[in-house]
């Protein structure tokens, strides 16, 4: 008998067939993407229809475009507008910027639900999705093509327009800005701030007092009287540096060359203000009168001392001494006694800290009256350490520091660079301070502690 046949199976399927319609699918959906850009939606189903490759369909939608622009221009689709009204390409920046800052420093910044899908990605990860995610095509392309294509501004081949040079600089910006904001500036608390509109000098006026009223006759007139004045002049000078972010950084997943370096100079920009405050306390410059800020003549230059009860009184003395600028007293005190670390902030303290006596020649007698602050910049290159009372600036002017009207703080421009190959964040502080009033202010050269 003949031996039974073996059984026939189905034909087996192809491989790579599930890949191939997988293929399909999404040249399908890039030609319908940027047909839908282009405004030219009716154009998709041809080029669908006809098998034609994603590359040959920017091709003949950029064909379009020069067709249909009268003047022979070369245009292309804005990239505000590949998604709607721009809110969507907002939202996806933040949460690519989201996901780097948190992986920069996760306590500062929480990882937000929209960014859990980039948390995992490298940098050059990143610019590859925002390549395509506009339309491009990284495929086949080195990593250093890739860096270069993530930093292009305008489509050119089949290379598109990025959202990443946008990523990279809010996640430089929001670094630098943050780093300032936390950086201390003691100044604030007795000097006092103002807004500048413009790079003119300005003058702020010293106003005296009031004038003395005088005792009217029955029937008599009143007199007029005037308020003395004095002039102080500045201006706003402008401070900045460049950082730049080149195609490296993105291949060797370098985040802290766009994170750390931002930070420092934003560090860099508050220490610059605080450098420019204490300089006049330490330099003493002239004054609108030509006389030092400090100066014997102005009534506030102590007997160099150790911070003590007797000093203290000196200086308490001074300030109820002080004159208008028409020759009246004026009431004024200090508020804050301002010490270099060390010895004489220790000497400070024990003066203003509140204590239980055991009987009166152990009274701290300006327990409460005074707030402490150190400040390292007050430390000399040389000499004995030096203090400082400041009145309340909101009573009288001390210092006046001041920004440029909307941009107060660090402003931050970007470009795609030039001198550089990669992206380029220029930081830029305007910012100036000048003592104004040398009433409210006093100077003691300090003494050798005891």
């Amino acid at each position: 008998p003949q031996a039974p046949s073996a059984p026939t199976s189905a034909a087996p399927v192809a491989p790579d067939a599930e890949a191939i319609r997988a293929e399909e699918r999404r040249r399908s959906a890039d030609i319908m993407a940027l047909c839908r850009r282009a405004g030219f939606a009716d154009m998709a189903d041809d080029l669908i229809g006809r098998g034609v490759s994603i590359d040959d369909a920017r091709a003949a939608v950029l064909d379009k475009l020069v067709e249909n622009d009268p003047a022979g221009r070369t245009v292309e689709p804005a990239p505000a507008q590949a998604r709607g009204d721009g809110a969507a390409e907002i939202a996806y920046r933040d949460d690519v910027s989201n996901a780097l800052l948190h992986r920069h420093n996760p306590g500062a910044h929480a990882l937000e639900a929209g960014s859990r899908e980039f948390r995992g990605l490298t940098l050059l990860e990143m610019a590859r999705h925002a390549i395509e995610r506009r339309g491009g095509s990284t495929r086949g392309l080195s990593k250093m093509e890739v860096a270069r294509a993530a930093f292009e501004q305008r489509a050119t081949g089949h290379h598109a327009t990025s959202d990443f040079p946008a990523i990279l600089a809010n996640v430089a910006n929001a670094t630098l800005r943050q780093a300032y904001a936390s950086t201390p500036r003691t100044f604030g608390a007795w000097a006092r701030r103002a807004t500048i509109t413009d790079f003119k000098p300005v003058q702020r006026t010293q106003l005296g007092g009031a004038p003395d009223l005088q005792k009217v006759l029955e029937s008599g007139e009143f007199q007029y009287g005037t308020i003395g004045e004095g002039r102080e002049v500045y201006a706003l000078a402008t401070y900045g540096r460049i950082v730049a972010i080149t195609r490296q950084v993105l291949i060797n997943d370098d985040l802290d060359a766009f994170t750390r370096l931002p930070a420092s100079f934003g560090a860099s920009a508050a220490d610059l203000e605080s450098d420019i405050v204490y300089a006049i306390l330490m330099q003493n410059p002239a004054m609108g009168d030509g006389k030092t800020l400090f100066h014997a003549d102005h009534g506030n230059q102590g007997t160099a001392s150790i911070i003590s009860e007797s000093a203290l009184a000196s200086a308490y003395r001074a300030f109820g001494q002080q004159k208008a600028l028409e020759d009246r007293l004026i009431s004024i005190l200090p508020r804050w006694i301002l010490t270099p670390p060390g010895p004489r902030a220790v000497e400070a303290r024990k003066q203003v800290t509140a204590t239980t006596p055991g009987s009166t020649a152990e009274v701290n007698t300006f327990s409460g009256r005074l707030e402490v602050i150190e400040e390292p910049r007050l430390i000399p290159a040389s000499g004995q350490d030096p203090w400082f009372l400041a009145a309340d600036p909101a009573r009288i002017d001390t210092i006046e520091y001041a920004y440029l009207d909307g941009q107060e703080g660090v402003f931050t421009e970007t470009r795609t660079g030039f001198e550089v190959d990669g992206l380029e964040i220029k930081a830029r502080h305007d910012f100036a301070a000048k003592a104004i009033d040398w009433r409210g202010l006093y100077r003691n050269p300090g003494a050798a502690p005891s």
